[in-house]
């Protein structure tokens, strides 16, 4: 059967019911997290809520331009949650994260919607954006993680740095920017030897609970 599969918004809430074991085993065990967990449910909610309602509108015009902004709005915020995260500072750090996004879009996305999917035209609305936003999800996690280590490795290691730089080193932050690059691909690397088994893509994912 061709038809997608719709879940009531009693089952959804009831899911949400889950939400109460996390925020138990936070205030027992005094982690602070309570508030945090509160405030990423409720804003992920309204945003779902507010996005869905907007691409309705993305999927109906079918306009290039359009489907460009809300990509470049999607690439800001990205880049914005990334710099937060990792605690740097956002007018040194934010453009650098986002040319990095808007590159990989660039190298990436059409090749999987023209090469791949092969949308007729490649840039349509419903394939474009949540292409574009698997691709940005991935792209988060592994931001964060290289851009905190490295940062962390610059403060826990001054001394090094300095050695580098007395020595006349011609690229003193190399060593910090080979730890970095590790520890951010290193999930990835363990989600790409478990796919297939352990989990799915998420593209493969929407087909299978649509055609199921």
């Amino acid at each position: 059967m061709d038809n997608a599969l719709n879940i009531s918004n009693f089952a959804l809430g009831g899911f949400y019911l889950l939400l109460l074991i996390p925020l138990f085993l936070f205030h027992r065990w005094q982690l602070g997290l309570s508030r945090a967990l509160v405030e990423a449910a409720l804003r992920m909610t309204l945003q779902l809520a507010v996005v869905g309602l907007y691409l309705q509108t993305l999927f109906e015009f079918q306009n290039l331009g359009l489907n460009v902004l809300w990509l470049s709005v999607m690439v800001i915020v990205a880049g914005y949650s990334i710099c937060r995260r990792a605690e740097v500072k956002l007018k040194m750090v934010m453009p650098a994260v986002i040319a990095g996004q808007v590159v990989a879009l660039l190298v990436i996305l059409p090749a999987l919607l023209a090469g791949v999917i092969q949308a007729e035209p490649w840039w349509q609305a419903q394939y474009m954006i949540p292409v574009a936003g698997m691709l940005l999800g991935n792209c988060l996690t592994a931001n964060v993680l290289a851009i905190e280590r490295w940062y962390s490795s610059l403060r826990e290691k001054q001394n090094e740095y300095q050695f580098y730089l007395a020595m006349g080193a011609p690229a003193p932050v190399q060593p910090f920017i080979k730890t970095a690059v590790k520890a951010a691909l290193a999930p990835q690397l363990a989600s790409m030897t478990t796919l297939g088994i352990v989990s799915l893509p998420g593209m493969m994912t929407g087909q299978i609970l649509e055609v199921a």
